[in-house]
């Protein structure tokens, strides 16, 4: 009878079975319940079969539902491995247990914050249920909703997360995510909005009931670090003889944590200004007393315990700074000062633009802001990047050691 058998269905000793492949693998399954094979029950092994098949290409394939009592069925259901019936927000739960481990507290946060754009679209659906159309039409109607680039494509790290597991767990045959782009690849991450001279001046002036905290942004529009770092700073990082201030921390969500990228763990050389500004700060710390603090190390997972004198805490509750409560006092001392409102983290934008706008070599800024090459300087910041070099050349005299002509002469420095 075997030779009269339709593709995928065989005698197995003298029990009626079917075959056909199911997430890249070759599954065998006998037809329970039939007490005598002949042509009806062949041509309903061969019916189911096709149903199967069918059912696999439209991706609703439910193993258990066909064969209940299957040992192989368990690979293929709940946590024994792929399963079709996994919802958005199972995935999400799952991708998110792995970032626990993985990940900074921080980013975490982040991550769980931005799923919930993902859930609240497509929490309950099947994974395999969400066309690449579905994604994209999600994808168009965050920035609609007026969502910054950035924002879309943090959410979207969401979602290339747990498409990712679905398909490397066999339940995708193929991931959308592959062939959907992130948005605003050519726009800057974050808009430079830097303060004049001017405006620095007038922070610096507007309260001074507040100096000390005036006086951190001061400091930062002529350092450039990245506000979890300068909240990071202690006494012991800064070498005032030198002019020199050691990157070896950030203060981000509460947890002090060594920087993400090794090129932040850096010295930074102190210009006139910042130099001036960090020797009041330092005489306004010499009582400050040592705290233990604990620094999350890179791998997310140990930490190294360390004595230090922070130098920045909020003048009026003594706490330590944090992006929302700088953020709170900022706004509030822009008002004060009549300067136009931006925040707090475009000291950084004011600091390399001052410099660049002042011929500094794209290098030196390049590793003052803690970044490993120039890329991100020159797409950031070329508009202040001078390009008119014929006012270049008395800073080059001077720098040649050739001092201002007279009677026809030059005259070394």
């Amino acid at each position: 009878m075997s030779d009269k058998m339709p593709t995928g269905v065989e005698m197995n000793g003298k029990q009626l079975r079917i075959w056909f492949i199911f997430n890249g693998q070759r599954c065998r399954e006998p037809l329970e319940g039939i007490s005598k094979v002949n042509k009806a029950a062949i041509a309903y092994a061969d019916n189911k079969r096709r149903t199967i098949l069918a059912e696999i290409k439209e991706g609703r394939f439910d193993y258990a539902a066909h064969f209940p009592n299957s040992p192989r069925a368990a690979m293929f259901t709940g946590t024994g491995g792929p399963s079709l019936k996994r919802t958005v927000k199972e995935g999400i739960d799952r991708w998110l247990e792995v970032q626990r481990a993985l990940k900074a507290s921080s980013t975490v946060v982040n991550y769980i914050s931005k799923a919930k754009h993902v859930e609240n679209k497509f929490g309950k659906r099947r994974i395999v249920d969400i066309s690449k159309s579905d994604i994209e039409l999600f994808q168009a109607q965050l920035l609609k909703q007026g969502l910054s680039p950035k924002t879309v494509n943090d959410i979207f790290t969401v979602v290339r997360g747990v498409w990712a597991d679905a398909f490397g767990d066999g339940i995708l045959k193929a991931n959308p995510l592959d062939r959907i782009s992130n948005v605003g690849s050519d726009v800057d991450l974050e808009h430079a909005d830097p303060f004049s001279r001017t405006e620095i001046e007038l922070i610096g002036k507007a309260d001074p009931d507040r100096r000390a905290d005036a006086r951190m942004i001061e400091f930062n529009c002529w350092t450039g670090l990245s506000l979890s770092e300068l909240i990071g700073l202690a006494v012991e990082d800064v070498d005032l003889e030198a002019g020199l201030v050691y990157i070896r921390r950030a203060l981000v969500v509460g947890e002090f944590k060594v920087p993400k990228e090794r090129s932040r763990v850096r010295v930074v050389e102190l210009i006139g200004p910042a130099l001036e500004l960090m020797r009041e700060i330092m005489a306004a710390a010499k009582d400050v007393k040592a705290e233990e603090i604990t620094v999350i190390q890179r791998d997310n997972i140990t930490s190294k315990k360390m004595k230090v004198r922070l130098l920045f805490r909020s003048s009026t509750s003594g706490l330590l700074w944090s992006g929302k409560t700088i953020s709170n006092w900022f706004t509030a001392h822009l008002t004060k000062a009549e300067v136009r409102h931006r925040g707090a983290n475009q000291c950084r934008h004011t600091f390399a633009s001052q410099a660049l706008s002042s011929y500094v070599p794209v290098e030196w800024v390049a590793r003052q802001l803690g970044h490993s090459d120039t890329t991100m300087v020159k797409r950031h910041y070329g508009r202040w990047i001078p390009s008119d070099t014929k006012s270049m050349a008395a800073m080059v005299s001077e720098m040649m050691g050739f001092g201002a002509k007279k009677d026809g002469a030059e005259r070394p420095i």
